[in-house]
């Protein structure tokens, strides 16, 4: 495991969110931590999903024996012992080992539970990035993740009840956090992505709603963006978590498209996520 030293400068944090469940978080948070850990960004996934897909997607080199839950109970242990490691360079896990769901009493009864993330995220160190996966559902894990992170970003499936789903649920609970504000706290920018485009006329013609959608929205709130890129619905991303397999070593078309993905959101990397 690489060493995690004190004197590194903090991750930048992502939490990857949406209130509707099977838009693919999982597969976006492993592809999109694989291409940059293999661009050299040293990379490290969070699994706060109790449905721990994000857990299993890639191979085990180094297996933890805790997970999630010890992050927030056990303080005596270093943060190297909770880290698991994937088969790939520059890229680790801490996986969900909380079935029964214990964080979410254990924060709700806690007072100031939905910022104690945000101040344990502060204590990891050794990392450029640090990504998210979060469960479908509104509770205080979700925005306890919001709150810790730099960036939140959204997929969109181009379906009509997802469009409804991610304007009701998704930026309501983003909304609703705007309330810290008053404490100093300040919201991360919320980026949404459209995955899993495919050719059909209906999907593009929600795919156009929603830029109209967004156009409005932005007007609003100037930290809520559609971003000018589509995820396409390709067979390659199934067969590549088959495989356990990050998507762009996989197919060299979505290998591109990642790249155009992670360059967009993270311009401070876009050089580097250039390079082959």
């Amino acid at each position: 495991m690489q060493n995690l030293s004190s004197n590194q400068k903090n991750p930048f944090v992502v939490s990857m969110i949406s209130t509707k469940g099977g838009v693919t978080k999982s597969t976006n948070v492993a592809n999109i931590g694989a291409f940059c850990a293999d661009h050299g960004i040293r990379t490290l996934m969070i699994d706060t999903d109790i449905q721990p897909t994000l857990s299993s997607y890639y191979h085990i080199s180094n297996q933890s024996l805790f997970g999630v839950y010890e992050l927030f109970n056990r303080p005596d242990l270093p943060i190297e012992q909770i880290i698991t490691q994937t088969e790939f360079e520059n890229l680790d896990i801490i996986q969900s080992n909380d079935p029964r769901d214990r964080l979410t009493t254990e924060l709700n009864g806690l007072p100031g539970g939905v910022l104690k993330f945000r101040e344990l995220i502060k204590n990891i160190k050794g990392y450029d990035l640090i990504i998210i996966d979060t469960r479908g559902t509104r509770g205080i894990t979700v925005d306890m993740t919001v709150l810790a992170s730099d960036l939140v970003i959204s997929p969109i499936k181009p379906e009509l009840v997802s469009a409804r789903e991610f304007v009701r649920g998704t930026i309501n609970l983003y909304e609703s956090l705007s309330i810290f504000t008053n404490y100093g706290i300040s919201l991360p920018p919320l980026k949404a992505v459209i995955n899993c485009l495919d050719h059909t006329r209906d999907a593009k013609d929600i795919v156009t709603n929603l830029y109209d959608i967004f156009s409005k929205l932005s007007d609003e709130n100037p930290h809520i963006e559609l971003i000018n890129f589509e995820i396409p619905n390709r067979v390659a991303y199934r067969e590549a978590a088959s495989r356990a397999l990050p998507v762009h070593r996989h197919s060299k078309i979505e290998s591109e498209n990642i790249r155009k993905l992670c360059s967009i959101l993270f311009p401070q990397w876009s050089a580097q996520l250039e390079n082959e």
